[in-house]
């Protein structure tokens, strides 16, 4: 995103009637300046909503959130449509201020958000900036804010386009909270540039294939991959992207995405290990084979009803040889619980503590090493924190067939209608407790990869 002294545009239509008497001018546009939220989930900023992009959306990482943006001249708002992200039905309401945020009035109360696409009607009258406000049950997402104008007016106190005194930070700017922005460097080590365009660009991929959360043709049991040698020019704005500094990759599942069959309940973004020339699935000897995968990565967000992910894995043709996994705690928000990592054998019949206090956010490496004989080991450093642990060698046992590594975001919550709206039979007839289903079948579980190498 642009740093905090860019301004963004979009059109302000002009309504085709006679006010007052007047004649109405032409189509105007009207410069923003940077637009804020008091919650950004990741790379979704708030600049996104009125970014005239339609791949991207600003999302709130947690409910109650507001979104503002300022107009450059004061004008008279006559209605306005929200684009939201997904088929969600929002409760929201909207204000207007002719002071730039000194004081606020509310246009719009909405309880009853139709999903997709919602035009409001809108008084005339004045205004210099505008909100949007989450009720406390609603985590807004929004893809594109549009508002139509009747011409330009005097009716303002006051105009411009500096950031409101009402706590928010701008979106490209370090905020209060501890949050950073788009541009400048986050916690984990980031730097910003490079003139990377695909994951492939920035991660050693030609030895893998990716598994996304979405169908290319709406079945919610066949979830898309992606091989080589395709996967060299493959992105996904959502689902399979570069995080802004270029140099790392977002991966993200959701509740009710696209599986791999029928038979699961959970969907992926997740990297599958390969062979030879990328097309081929790996298939090594589990028992007579040293091999390993080192990652370094850091878990982003996690469902809030059922915080728990898989963020590693050896596979062989049937069992769940290894897996590191993500248990976050009750009433978990998602974005900055602490929770617990473990490494777990052998269909989850041996556990191994690696992190007790695992902020989500955290940057980590995490080293898994098979030795002869089906010896594994799994070695764990947390960046921030400094805890170190290490499994010690873990013979795999029961095993079928031959292995293969994966790595990413394997999702372990489930939403019981998918973002398809077909019924997810296996997730129902899990039998949760109801707390423990997610009601929003895009709540998501994303990581940020930095390093992926097999040896």
């Amino acid at each position: 995103m642009n740093t905090k002294f860019s301004k963004l545009s979009f059109t302000i239509a002009v309504s085709a009637a006679m006010i007052a008497g007047a004649s109405v001018a032409s189509p105007t546009v009207v410069s923003f300046g940077d637009a804020t939220a008091t919650s950004t989930s990741g790379s979704f900023v708030a600049d996104n909503a009125i970014d005239k992009n339609k791949n991207t959306h600003w999302e709130a990482d947690a409910r109650g959130a507001t979104w503002t943006a300022k107009f450059s001249s004061c004008q008279r708002v006559d209605d306005l449509v929200l684009n939201w992200y997904g088929t969600n039905k929002y409760t929201y309401s909207v204000q207007l201020s002719k002071d730039n945020g000194a004081t606020w009035t509310t246009v719009v109360s909405n309880t009853s958000g139709k999903g997709n696409k919602d035009a409001q009607n809108v008084a005339d009258q004045a205004a210099n900036a505008i909100k949007i406000v989450g009720d406390s049950d609603s985590r807004l997402r929004i893809d594109e804010l549009k508002v139509n104008s009747l011409g330009s007016t005097n009716g303002c106190t006051s105009s411009g386009t500096s950031n409101s005194s009402n706590g928010e930070s701008s979106s490209t700017s370090n905020s209060s909270n501890g949050e950073s922005s788009d541009t400048s460097n986050s916690s984990n080590g980031e730097v910003s540039g490079g003139n990377a365009q695909y994951p492939a660009d920035v991660l050693d991929l030609s030895k893998w294939k990716i598994t996304l959360p979405i169908s290319l043709n709406s079945n919610s049991n066949k979830a898309t991959e992606i091989k080589q040698p395709q996967l060299k020019t493959y992105s996904n704005s959502e689902y399979f992207r570069l995080n802004a500094a270029k140099n790392g990759v977002l991966l993200k599942a959701i509740a009710g995405g696209a599986r791999t069959s029928t038979n699961t309940a959970y969907a992926r973004s997740e990297l599958r290990e390969m062979q030879g020339d990328g097309t081929e699935s790996a298939a090594w000897n589990c028992k007579n084979t040293d091999h390993g995968m080192y990652l370094e990565q850091t878990l982003l967000h996690t469902t809030t009803n059922k915080p728990e992910a898989t963020i590693a894995q050896i596979h062989d043709s049937k069992n769940d040889l290894v897996m590191v996994k993500y248990f976050g705690p009750s009433f978990a928000n998602g974005s900055t619980d602490i929770g617990k990592l473990e490494a777990r054998f052998n269909n989850d019949t041996t556990k191994k503590l690696l992190d007790s206090t695992y902020k989500i956010g955290d940057p980590m490496t995490i080293d898994i090493a098979v030795r002869s004989g089906g010896n594994v080991t799994v070695n764990y450093k947390n960046l921030r924190s400094g805890v170190t642990s290490s499994t010690g060698t873990v013979k795999m046992t029961g095993i079928i067939g031959s292995c293969y590594f994966k790595a990413g975001i394997y999702i372990q919550a489930c939403s019981k209608t998918d973002i398809y709206g077909n019924t997810n039979t296996v997730c129902v007839n899990k039998d949760l407790s109801a707390d423990k289903y997610e009601s929003d079948p895009y709540a998501y579980a994303e990581i940020e990869l930095r390093n992926i190498t097999l040896r």
